[in-house]
């Protein structure tokens, strides 16, 4: 004999043994197993039987239901087993003769263990009549030496149900209490009963769906044998298989009760007694009786709400209810739980099980849990809503609004296939509304991939078959045309209709409004000339918009952040993006995290810029390789936010692994990778090249007609760039221009950006006040970083120009908003300049003796001081061999020393290290 029945029973197998080891001292020993059906009680006393008649014991065993509930049956059964001649016959019912007979029993138990011990299995002892449990009970409290093991095994009991004698039985006995097998195990088990190969992810599905159940894993796995299931298959069987063993369960349960176990199967997590008991039509009394009957028969968990014990006894619930009784349960539960407050989710889970049944009311529940579903990252889901939807008669534009949501998240995941769908769907259309709105998402969707071509075209052609007939959708087409061009290539620009044109026509429909002013904002944003108009803009682009994200939508968001209405921005945003945690949906999930982002970065959060997209990194990288617009935008942003928080190495990774890195087509989003691309190269050294990524940006939005630095500063970004390169004229060129522009728009922002920049391009003592200019105007700007950059280059030239309190006081500010800001190679840059203007460090005064120097002399007598030649000492510090000599005559005269040989006993060791470079 075996023991395979215990797979993963290693703790139950050594109380076994160790009861058979007390059992042959002469102290008799009593187990009880329980555990709900088909945990593996009857499998233990197997094993014991099996274990026990190894060592020499010899067995009886007994299944009470086998045999009539009348006096001493088990006991019967179990000696007739145990004793050649047979059990002795039981008396008439008189109950001294029966006590009688009860001591007989006994004494011929306790008489055949003196000769040979002996172990009692009895099964399913609940059921057992109270005569034998009498006798077992007298057993197992003998005070006599005797060497035998009672085992039995029960469900668990519940309160009340005890048989005579069950109770103090129970409380003589040790229990076994058998749970389910851990999800470890259950890979040998499936091999070992089933047949069934389980990998790591399978087994885990497998114990979640049966909690570990030996029976509901066969059950389970029945489907399957000589097979390796997935996890999903797994699930998936559970959803569409009649399970075998239904009839264990479910066999004897009373009407009610059965009807209350359909009605927590169908309503799942929404189970509350109350909406049960409704869609069961039971009493509340009633109710409550079968909520006991199901509990102490181990269907549903002993708590509330009322839930099952396994998702696995659920399915057998729902395989068990014929298919026309289970649409109306649903739809009923539908209207329970829609009566009843409970959501649109609850609701829309119940109408999408119940199957298309033609109804109205349903098609609102279901859109509205499609995009809650979206939030939560549960696409698929939404989708199977949607596509519930497509499945009932709907009105034509209702079914056309319904198609354009699924194409949302269907686009996710195949633009081309979801394209073609679209088109075909712009095609058939004859309602000009309907084939309109496919045209707009149709071009919407292809300009997202990079095709703005494309999608005028697919405008163009839509609007030349509506021809005159249809004025008010032709204006749209044309509408969504100019948002193309606008932000299209240079090429598309002038191919759209004016903009004064498209005004003078007032729409009617409120959608079309809110096009209409995302327009003007982007258009006002373009030309940068008037920063109020384009916040007025926005904010109607942006005014109840029921509609969902669209372009509208994102040119609002984009004008008020160029704006610097971050707070306005930020709370638009946020209503598009997923749930916290959640995997984005459709595209507007990403749309919103890269606003998020921006609104970061233009805040000087460089860490929460770089966190909000870091999550999607690999979706990312994947869809930009792919030219979608929003993903290359976003890694766009994160690795500018890399880079400037000194992680180089990974911002250039993100460029490269999209291809972004290489020459870039001519896009609606080659401007901002490229701005970006510059500012990884300027964080990399490669200052050259970030100078000509800055002068292609200015190309490309100079085709586009827009001048406003609010959009991208990239003449300011290059005028630095050229002034530490020594081309100041160049330098000031572009960064006047950017001024002129900036003030045009107004924004403090981007006014102190251009400031710093004409500062860093001039010289001498009009570079110190032209940058007090910028860090004033900075000051009052959302953009820290910004404002660090520029203090931090007006404390350097203040310390150079010897004025270190006041230098000292920029640095420190520096220093505090850099740090705060993430941006780690700025913090290393100004604590170096620190360390070479405050020798002794910003906070303490300089030795009394070096307090006359100026920074210059000081500088140059500390690199002497360290050995260095005069014109070594020349070349560090990018002056002639005679400025050198001159500083050091100045400063030997000022400390009273001849020369070299002395600046060992003035200079201590600790101010001559030198400072840690970027």
């Amino acid at each position: 004999m075996t023991l395979t029945g215990l797979t993963g029973r290693g703790t139950e197998l050594a109380r076994l043994r160790a009861a058979i080891d007390k059992a042959r001292t002469g102290r008799p020993v009593t187990l009880l197993v329980r555990g709900e059906p088909g945990i593996g009680k009857s499998a233990v006393l197997e094993a014991l039987s099996v274990l026990a008649a190894d060592t020499g014991f010899e067995v009886a065993v007994a299944r009470t239901r086998a045999y009539p509930d009348s006096p001493f049956a088990a006991a019967d059964h179990l000696l007739g087993r145990l004793l050649s001649a047979g059990a002795p016959a039981t008396p008439s019912t008189d109950r001294p003769a029966l006590l009688e007979h009860l001591r007989h029993l006994v004494d011929l138990v306790r008489t055949h263990a003196h000769r040979s011990p002996v172990v009692l299995c009895l099964d399913d002892v609940a059921d057992a009549d109270p005569w034998s449990l009498r006798w077992l009970l007298a057993l197992a409290g003998s005070a006599y030496p005797t060497q035998v093991v009672i085992a039995l095994s029960a469900d668990d009991f519940g309160v009340g149900h005890e048989p005579p004698g069950g109770a103090r039985l129970t409380a003589l006995a040790e229990h076994i209490d058998l749970t389910g097998l851990p999800a470890a195990a259950l890979s040998d088990f499936a091999a070992a009963r089933c047949g069934v190969a389980l990998d790591e992810n399978s087994a885990s599905a497998c114990h979640e769906l049966t909690g570990g159940n030996p029976s509901l894993v066969v059950a389970l796995l029945s489907a399957h044998t000589g097979r390796a299931p997935t996890a999903g298959e797994l699930r998936a069987t559970v959803g569409s298989a009649v399970l075998p063993g239904t009839e264990r369960w479910l066999g004897e349960l009373s009407r009610p009760a059965l009807a209350l176990a359909r009605a927590v199967a169908v309503l799942g997590t929404d189970a509350e007694i109350a909406q049960a008991a409704d869609l069961a039509r039971l009493t509340v009394s009633d109710t409550l009786s079968a909520l006991d009957e199901l509990s102490d028969r181990c269907l549903l968990a002993n708590r509330t709400p009322p839930a099952f014990r396994h998702p696995l006894l659920a399915a057998m619930v729902i395989g068990r209810i014929p298919v026309g009784t289970r649409a109306a349960l649903h739809l009923r539960a539908a209207e329970i739980l829609r009566d009843g407050h409970f959501g649109a989710t609850s609701v829309a889970r119940q109408l999408v099980a119940a199957g298309p049944l033609g109804l109205s009311w349903t098609v609102r529940p279901l859109r509205t849990a499609a995009r809650r579903l979206a939030q939560e990252g549960r696409a698929d889901d939404a989708a199977q809503h949607l596509r519930g939807v497509l499945r009932d008669r709907l009105r034509p534009r209702v079914r056309s609004a319904v198609r354009r949501e699924l194409a949302r998240l269907d686009a996710f995941v195949d633009p081309d296939l979801t394209a073609h769908q679209l088109d075909a769907a712009r095609q058939e259309a004859a309602d000009p509304v309907i084939a309109t709105d496919y045209a707009v998402a149709l071009a919407g969707l292809l300009t997202e991939c990079g095709r703005p071509a494309d999608a005028v075209t697919v405008l163009d052609d839509t609007s030349v078959r509506l021809g005159t007939a249809a004025p008010e959708q032709c204006w749209r087409l044309r509408l969504h045309k100019a948002y193309i061009c606008l932000d299209g290539p240079g090429r598309l620009v002038g191919t759209a209709d004016p903009l004064d044109e498209l005004i003078a026509r007032s729409p009617q429909h409120a959608a079309a409004r809110r096009e209409l002013a995302g327009l003007r904002a982007a258009d006002a944003v373009r030309t940068g000339k008037d920063r109020a108009a384009a916040v007025r803009f926005a904010g109607q682009a942006l005014a109840e918009n029921q509609d969902g994200p669209g372009r509208s939508w994102w040119h609002g968001c984009i004008a008020l952040i160029r704006a610097d209405e971050l707070t306005e921005a930020w709370t638009h945003c946020s209503r598009i993006r997923p749930a916290d945690g959640a995997r984005p949906g459709h595209w507007d999930h990403v749309t919103a995290e890269l606003l998020r982002a921006t609104i970061h970065r233009v805040r000087g959060d460089l860490t929460r810029a770089a966190d909000a997209l870091a999550p999607m990194t690999e979706l990312l990288s994947v869809a930009a390789s792919t030219s979608r617009l929003p993903a290359a935008l976003a890694v766009s942003v994160l690795a500018e936010a890399r880079a400037l928080m000194g992680d180089t190495s990974t911002a250039l990774a993100l460029l490269t692994g999209c291809g972004l890195d290489q020459e870039l087509p001519l896009r609606q989003d080659t401007p901002a990778v490229l701005a970006a691309r510059a500012v990884v190269r300027e964080c990399t050294g490669e200052l050259s090249r970030a100078v000509e990524d800055h002068l292609a940006v200015g190309r490309l939005l100079s085709g586009r007609r827009v001048r406003n630095p609010a959009v991208v500063p990239w003449r300011s970004r290059a005028a630095q760039l050229l002034a530490a390169a020594g081309e100041p004229a160049e330098a000031a060129h572009l960064a006047v221009a950017e001024l002129e522009d900036a003030r045009q728009w107004g924004t403090a922002r981007a006014i102190g950006t251009a400031q710093h920049a004409v500062a860093m391009a001039a010289t001498g003592p009009q570079r110190i006040g032209l940058l007090a200019a910028a860090v004033g105007t900075l000051a009052r700007s959302p953009a820290r970083l910004e404002l660090a950059a520029a203090r931090f280059d007006l404390g350097a030239a203040l310390g150079a120009a010897g004025r270190l309190s006041e230098a000292r006081t920029e640095l420190t500010a520096a220093l505090s908003t850099a740090t705060s800001c993430g941006a780690q190679p700025l913090v290393h840059r100004i604590e170096t300049v620190q360390q070479e203007v405050f020798p002794e460090g910003p906070d303490e005064p300089l030795h009394p003796t070096l307090r006359n120097l100026t920074p210059q002399e000081l500088r140059i007598l500390r690199l002497a001081r360290n050995g260095h030649t005069n014109r070594a000492i020349a070349g560090k510090l990018f002056v002639t061999v005679r400025t050198v000599e001159f500083h050091l005559s100045g400063a030997y005269r000022k400390l009273g020393i001849s020369g070299r040989r002395q600046l060992a006993e003035i200079i201590p060791a600790t101010l001559t290290a030198q400072p840690g470079g970027r």
